[in-house]
């Protein structure tokens, strides 16, 4: 499963009401916008949530893939061709929009450097479908299950069972709690298959401090999940095996390495700091010629120069 955010803006009450997205329909050679180009992406039962005007007012299931279509009734008055590419949907909307810049703290630190479907203050980016990798999946479906179906107690929002059991017919619920079991069972999968393969590449140990204990070693990316497309995700290459500390410093952008492997520290991590984490500035590690955009990737978007 897949999940998209659909950028509508005046054209979401159309294809609402007509169960699609779509796109022109471009001849050979012509160049296709890549947020356009991503309707091809989509699959039978993936995900998308639908942005007008700084809010998420519907999510959505996709009910087939891509194909061409005659051109829908309400483009009559537009200049398209007289064939379009479409998606066809199950629109679901919601009963309280989830307003995009009233949770920034939250979905920021989830948007991927490239292709993100948000600004920094929260309006949306110009295109139209935009990739919603699994943390920001899981985020989106939290803060809309908040508004939806969770009461207060104790003064606290929780989630309530009852709420669930009571609306367990509703198919906006079932597509939620469906949708977020499947992401985070994908999720489960990815970081279990990234951690065998960097444990296989790897000698058993921290590679800055050399700590053996097994159960405290974490497999830790170079370039985010958020960021990585599909085969990066999983590839030893994108990987060292750390101690807790140090893999809170790698991902936290305070240490990072240099194209041979160096150790390099972040400024603002002061002299006795770097001391009783063991940062040896001279350390180096060894990385296969494979881990150098990953290497790049780090200190271009993550390392705190």
């Amino acid at each position: 499963m897949q999940a998209f955010i659909v950028m509508q803006g005046r054209t979401y009450q159309q294809e609402k009401t007509a169960g699609l997205i779509w796109t022109h329909k471009r001849g050979t050679g012509q160049v296709v916008p890549p947020t356009w180009a991503r309707i091809n992406e989509i699959q039978p039962q993936d995900i998308l949530f639908h942005y007008v005007a700084g809010q998420i007012v519907a999510v959505s299931q996709a009910q087939s893939s891509v194909h061409t279509i005659k051109r829908p009734a309400f483009l009559m008055g537009q200049a398209v061709g007289a064939q379009v590419n479409a998606v066809r949907l199950q629109y679901y909307t919601l009963p309280t929009p989830l307003t995009i810049s009233d949770h920034l703290p939250q979905i920021q630190p989830l948007l991927p450097q490239k292709h993100a479907a948000f600004q920094a203050d929260g309006s949306g980016n110009q295109g139209y479908i935009y990739p919603c990798y699994s943390a920001l999946l899981a985020q989106l479906i939290d803060l809309i299950e908040a508004d939806y179906f969770v009461v207060k107690q104790n003064e606290q929002l929780s989630l309530a069972m009852s709420a669930v059991t009571t609306t367990d017919t509703d198919p906006l619920v079932r597509l939620l709690v469906n949708a977020d079991l499947i992401n985070r069972r994908q999720m489960n999968q990815t970081q279990q298959i990234f951690t065998l393969a960097v444990k296989q590449r790897q000698v058993p140990q921290c590679a800055i401090c050399g700590l053996e204990q097994s159960t405290l070693l974490e497999a830790t990316r170079l370039k985010p999940l958020k960021d990585s497309a599909p085969t990066e995700r999983t590839t030893a290459d994108n990987g060292l095996l750390l101690c807790p500390s140090h893999a809170a410093l790698l991902r936290q952008g305070l240490i990072g390495f240099s194209r041979g492997g160096h150790l390099l520290i972040a400024p603002q991590l002061g002299l006795l700091d770097r001391e009783r984490l063991g940062l040896r500035p001279r350390l180096r590690v060894s990385f296969s010629p494979a881990a150098a955009p990953f290497l790049n990737w780090h200190r271009r978007f993550v390392f705190q120069a």
